[in-house]
């Protein structure tokens, strides 16, 4: 993928044009006899749209398919739609028609389905990359662009403003520091694509690319319970799943122009043997909150018993109407409960609750097997807050969760991945709403089971748990002026730049599905920094007299370190997240029953030519490939393969890969 640091680049043909010099060209080729669709419409310049016409005619004559794959046709109609609007129709059709498969009717309404979704982010500049991509020769077509992108800034509450460099400076923040372990500033995505080749590293954990000072300080003893790094992410992934499902709706934030709440969605999954167990400590967390319930409940029902005894020894003639029963509430929503049990948990939770389980297969059987039908709608929604209802006659039970906030953290092996996310979830999103973690296979060696036991892992998730229960109150006593977390100006810049560029990666490895996924992964990142953020108040306000909060505030400032841990995490999840993707992805019944038994020669040939024993960039990549003559489209899909399916290739951090040892 190409760097765009700035993100103001305006594809310019004299500039590919120049790079393809050195490049033998079919363009002089003579051109055959071919009847050309008529071209309508009147959107796009008369000049532009006679340069794409030429083009085109020149591919066609050569008879170059460049729609073949799913995702090349529908690029190039983002492209030519975005471009030329209803008059890149027929040029579509021209170019379309190479293909064996090609269907007039369905060509149409594939257009169409183009011009309504405003390019998706795909510019003219991709038709004539894909044309430079199959080998045309674009001096022809030179002309001078010019033009720059600009980032949309959030909406905030009137109230809060973003602020910029100079208020952390203000604040006092700390700057993001450098990681000297590797030389590149911690979690920052986009700074990693630009930076030069350095020793190899896992892109497949984060823990170790973030310095010990930067955490929060809550933080600090889940890091040291743990000896290895997947240790220390398993742990830090499933305590910040949970803190994110306690945080009131008091923390709020304004996200693509709707109101967001922190709950996360995670699935970690690994063979035998990977210590998933281990996780189960993290409930500490929340154990005093759900004693708190437990206690409160138990007060009132034995209020609700006296006033039932009275009521009952009443004259019926003056009794009035009957005490209502209290409802017993508890954080934990059991995955194990049918559609309406969840639903009243919920509902006597005012809207939130957390699904923690260790043995996914609990919520697969529920999910295929729940009353009325499974219950994933409440999952897909509750990921995005849309209102959720339930209506049963029989039970006379109507139940209306405007604003669901449930987080969502299960672990399984990988044999179970299939059972809980088949080809229905995907289709209809569910998939898409979690973050995955593969946990890899242990070292084959009997542990020192004596190892650092001076204190019980739960006894140090007991202790972390009384602060969470301080920070759960502080923000329930904000509910009726609640507080908005903020990214500043400059962070918002690098989110929007980062994720824009990871699409663009992604989109080219694995196609138009994984759209969604990394939407989502956007998101996720997005509440990873608000509970960040939220811990690092916590951390440096605990037991202080002033309390966690401020009477008068009204945002909460995402801190820069939050802001680059949430990168640095999200950027390695999405390896996690895109390897199961592009396994579930693509097939229909048993997603990891399919995967190829070989690779084919070109890929092979590839490989081999990449560099061993270092990283190497994207564009690094792209030379290695065109000296072996292959298309720059193809190479990206070859990369894909060797990091997603054959598991020969470590896409460490965005634009960056490495060679996986064979003792890895």
């Amino acid at each position: 993928m190409e760097n765009n640091q700035n993100n103001t680049e305006v594809f310019d043909p004299i500039y590919w044009a120049n790079l393809n010099n050195d490049k033998t060209t079919k363009s002089n080729e003579p051109m055959s006899s071919m009847a050309v669709h008529p071209v309508n419409g009147t959107s796009g310049s008369d000049d532009t749209t006679a340069q794409v016409t030429e083009l085109a005619e020149i591919i066609v004559s050569q008879g170059i398919d460049i729609t073949e794959g799913y995702g090349n046709w529908l690029k190039l109609g983002f492209a030519l739609s975005d471009g030329l609007g209803e008059a890149g129709r027929g040029i579509y059709h021209n170019l379309s028609r190479m293909n064996a498969d090609y269907d007039p009717a369905e060509c149409d309404r594939q257009f169409d389905a183009c011009l309504h979704s405003h390019g998706q982010g795909v510019t003219l500049k991709t038709f004539f990359q894909m044309a430079k991509d199959a080998g045309i020769d674009l001096s022809r077509f030179a002309k001078e662009h010019k033009g720059t992108d600009t980032v949309p800034s959030a909406t905030c509450a009137k109230n809060a403003n973003v602020p910029n460099d100079t208020d952390n400076e203000k604040e006092g923040k700390t700057p993001v520091s450098c990681n000297c372990a590797t030389g590149w500033h911690d979690g920052t995505v986009a700074q990693m694509a630009q930076s030069e080749p350095m020793l190899p590293s896992n892109g497949k954990t984060f823990c170790d690319k973030i310095a010990r000072e930067e955490w929060p300080e809550f933080c600090l003893p889940i890091l040291d319970s743990q000896n290895d790094i997947v240790g220390k992410d398993k742990m830090i992934l499933g305590s910040l799943n949970l803190v994110s499902g306690i945080l009131p709706k008091s923390l709020y934030s304004i996200y693509d122009r709707r109101r967001v709440y922190a709950p996360l969605y995670n699935i970690l999954y690994g063979g035998f043997a990977t210590k998933k167990g281990d996780i189960e400590a993290c409930k500490q967390l929340v154990v005093p909150i759900k004693n708190e319930m437990r206690r409160l409940y138990e007060a009132q029902k034995d209020t609700y018993d006296q006033e039932m005894a009275a009521w009952e020894n009443a004259p019926k003639g003056g009794r009035g109407p009957a005490p209502i029963e209290p409802v017993m509430r508890t954080p934990f929503v059991a995955a194990n409960s049918s559609t309406s049990a969840i639903y009243r948990t919920l509902d006597a939770n005012e809207g939130w609750g957390l699904m923690f389980e260790t043995e996914a297969d609990t919520l697969t059987n529920m999910l295929s097997k729940s009353d009325y039908g499974d219950y994933s709608d409440l999952l897909r929604k509750a990921h995005h807050h849309e209102c959720s209802t339930m209506v049963r006659v029989s039970e006379h039970l109507n139940i209306e969760i405007e604003e669901p906030r449930l987080s969502v953290l299960l672990t399984c092996t990988g044999s179970q991945l299939p059972l809980l996310l088949p080809a229905s979830n995907v289709a209809n999103g569910l998939a898409s709403r979690f973050l995955f973690y593969a946990l890899p296979e242990s070292k084959v060696e009997f542990r020192n089971v004596f190892e650092g036991n001076d204190v019980p892992i739960e006894d140090i998730y007991k202790q972390l748990g009384q602060k969470t229960l301080s920070l759960y109150h502080a923000l329930l006593d904000r509910e009726s002026h609640p507080i908005q977390f903020l990214m500043t100006h400059p962070q918002q810049k690098e989110f929007v730049d980062t994720f824009n560029d990871v699409l663009k990666e992604q989109f080219a490895m694995l196609g138009n599905g994984i759209q969604g996924f990394i939407f989502r992964l956007a998101l996720e990142c997005y509440r990873y920094a608000m509970v960040l953020t939220a811990l690092r108040r916590l951390s440096e306000r605990y037991g202080s007299d002033d309390g966690l909060f401020d009477d008068d505030e009204q945002a909460l400032v995402c801190d820069d370190r939050d802001f680059h841990i949430a990168m640095t995490i999200i950027n390695c999840l999405v390896n996690h997240t895109g390897r199961v993707y592009a396994v579930i992805g693509n097939n229909d019944d048993d997603p990891f029953a399919k995967a190829p038994s070989r690779p084919s020669t070109e890929l092979k040939s590839y490989f081999m030519a990449l560099p061993d024993g270092r990283e190497f960039k994207t564009a690094e990549a792209m030379e290695v490939a065109a000296k072996q003559g292959i298309p720059e489209r193809t190479a990206k899909r070859l990369l894909g393969e060797m990091v997603t399916r054959f598991l020969v290739l470590d896409h460490t951090r965005h634009g960056i890969y490495c060679k996986i040892r064979k003792e890895e």
